[in-house]
């Protein structure tokens, strides 16, 4: 056996690098739990609970308050009355509770049937077996026969009868049944069942000339039924509550116009306060004991580390976002703006960084302005070869081809050549690929899926 050494060099991040670069990556929400989790680790690290008021505003505040604790009661007690009742319209109107899952809904109709309570037990399962899209999970009808020793006709007897209930379509096995059920139940034409039953591939694919000559119907008889089916929910579960947490988008950085002018600052309110704690510090220099000492003197460079990566992040983040708005400052001073071809790169050499510094400090971050919260990354576009001399970005791109799209005679819509010979006149350089990828990155069908008959 032959020995040998060889040198290699590799890069190794500290513990304190890839704290710093957790750090840089996490958005608002994600750094403020982060600093209450160090605060709480940390004896020398304190949080501020109080927001960031002003002096004067925090009087106001307060005087608000104390008027509101001098309101009787009796009109505290009006609102209270009036915000009941106001539940109840909503209630009625909806005909649900708020935040009402599918199977709390179906259980309540269940429960108010005239029907035996043997047969109720079985409707119950069905409804717990329902999945939050409404459809029947694969395999329950089976469990049911079999645990309530009831025949595969007694089985589809239930079934039919919980597909009865609200919302229509509930229960269904598959599209197919979910869509005859609500055409059945709306009264829909015969053609309509019937191209659900024998044709919907061919109807998702829009081929409705060959589905009327298959029916011997007229296309506009084949038009109407379509019609009746695109009105169905295939989804009869959407919208009601599944359960998840509700996810809010609190936005990273802030853009404030006044006139031509753009300031660019920190979402403050949503952005940790970190502080040392002094009375430890001023232990720390009036002399403890040396086991004392050492603690403190760790736990202080580990407080003031974690503090500078807070610092350092709110500074890239805020050069980043400062050069992102110098350079696409025509999309934030226009309702109509468009933006610029802009990568990540030209970016990290404008602020000194690297390009994986920035794509860090955008990562899963989010930006307001006047046109709406926008995630960060959605500023950096490829640019694509004109005629001229400038370029343009693949999102203005996207948005003449959309353009194209909505203007189109549906009766004869444009394919994908003549998309890309349309683009090519208004200087774009762009292949008949990249429109199809585009297209298809949109959600828009092709040709044949948008002729309207």
């Amino acid at each position: 056996m032959d020995l040998s050494l060889q040198l290699s060099q590799k890069q190794v991040l500290s513990q304190r690098m890839q704290q710093s670069v957790e750090i840089l990556q996490m958005n608002t929400l994600a750094l403020s739990e982060y600093a209450k989790t160090l605060a709480e680790e940390n004896p020398l690290l304190e949080w501020e609970e109080e927001p960031p008021f002003g002096a004067e505003r925090g009087e106001r505040l307060l005087q608000k308050l104390e008027w509101l604790r001098e309101n009787d009661e009796q009109n505290r007690g009006g609102y209270r009355v009036e915000e009941e009742n106001e539940g109840e319209r909503e209630n009625g109107r909806f005909g649900r509770r708020n935040a009402e899952s599918l199977r709390e809904y179906l259980l309540f109709q269940i429960n108010i049937l005239k029907e035996g309570e043997r047969k109720k037990r079985v409707l119950r399962f069905l409804a717990e077996s329902t999945e939050e899209n409404g459809y029947l999970e694969a395999g329950a009808l089976d469990v049911a026969k079999e645990r309530y020793h009831i025949t595969a006709e007694q089985a589809e007897g239930l079934l039919h009868l919980l597909q009865t209930l609200d919302p229509p379509g509930v229960g269904a096995r598959d599209l197919r049944e979910c869509l005859l059920i609500q055409l059945k139940q709306k009264g829909a034409s015969g053609p309509a069942c019937r191209i659900v039953e024998d044709f919907l591939s061919e109807l998702a694919k829009n081929r409705l000339g060959y589905i009327a000559r298959k029916l011997g119907a007229s296309e506009e008889a084949v038009c109407a039924a379509a019609e009746e089916i695109r009105g169905c929910e295939p989804k009869p579960g959407r919208g009601f509550f599944s359960g998840k947490p509700v996810e809010y988008v609190v936005p990273d950085v802030l853009v404030e116009r006044e006139r031509d002018e753009l300031t660019v600052m920190l979402n403050g309110f949503a952005a940790p306060r970190l502080r040392l704690s002094y009375s430890y510090v001023k232990l720390l220099r009036q002399g403890a004991g040396a086991e004392t000492e050492e603690y403190i003197a760790k736990k202080l460079k580990q407080a003031e580390w974690a503090l500078q990566c807070i610092a350092k992040r709110e500074s890239t983040l805020k050069q980043t976002a400062e050069e992102i708005v110098g350079r696409q400052k025509e999309f934030f001073l226009r309702m109509d703006g468009q933006l610029r071809p802009l990568r990540m790169a030209d970016v990290a050499q404008s602020i000194g960084v690297h390009e994986s510094t920035v794509s860090r400090a955008v990562k899963d971050k989010y930006l307001q302005c006047d046109r709406g919260v926008y995630p960060l990354a959605a500023f950096f576009s490829t640019a694509l070869a004109t005629g001229g001399t400038d370029a343009v970005s693949a999102d203005s791109v996207k948005q003449r081809l959309r353009a194209l799209i909505e203007r189109e005679d549906k009766t004869k819509p444009l394919s994908d050549r003549e998309l890309t010979e349309l683009l090519q006149g208004e200087g774009v350089r762009i292949s008949r690929r990249t429109v199809a990828k585009y297209r298809e990155g949109m959600g828009i069908a092709g040709a044949a899926g948008r002729k309207r008959y």
